[in-house]
């Protein structure tokens, strides 16, 4: 998996965290992969996040996490998850949770 396609399917985990992809989340998403004219589908990866991971946010995120190796992705997965939390109006712990944790992981300070 590229570190760029690594970056949608942690967008879609955080989308996922209260258990639901909700269609502004999907929406966020899916202009941000057309933005940089790449194809993805945030139904599709929440599909296959559920079967790979079933609920287990946590390790999903670990894993799309340890791919994302360059600085500048990390910097714009991070600005990218922002739009996503933001999107639906509603921000939830576990959002920003993994949020927190990708900012841990990654040596930001600041989110």
């Amino acid at each position: 998996m590229s570190e760029n396609v690594a970056s949608f399917y942690l967008m879609v985990v955080v989308a996922m965290s209260d258990h639901e992809l909700h269609d502004r989340e999907a929406i966020e998403i899916k202009e941000i992969a057309n933005k940089y004219k790449i194809d993805f589908d945030p139904y599709e990866a929440a599909f296959e996040i559920k079967s790979h991971y079933k609920n287990d946010f946590n390790k999903a995120c670990d894993y799309y996490m340890s791919v994302i190796q360059n600085t500048d992705l990390q910097k714009d997965t991070i600005e990218f998850i922002k739009n996503v939390i933001y999107s639906d109006k509603k921000i939830r712990d576990s959002e920003m949770e993994i949020l927190e944790k990708c900012r841990k992981k990654w040596g930001y300070e600041e989110v």
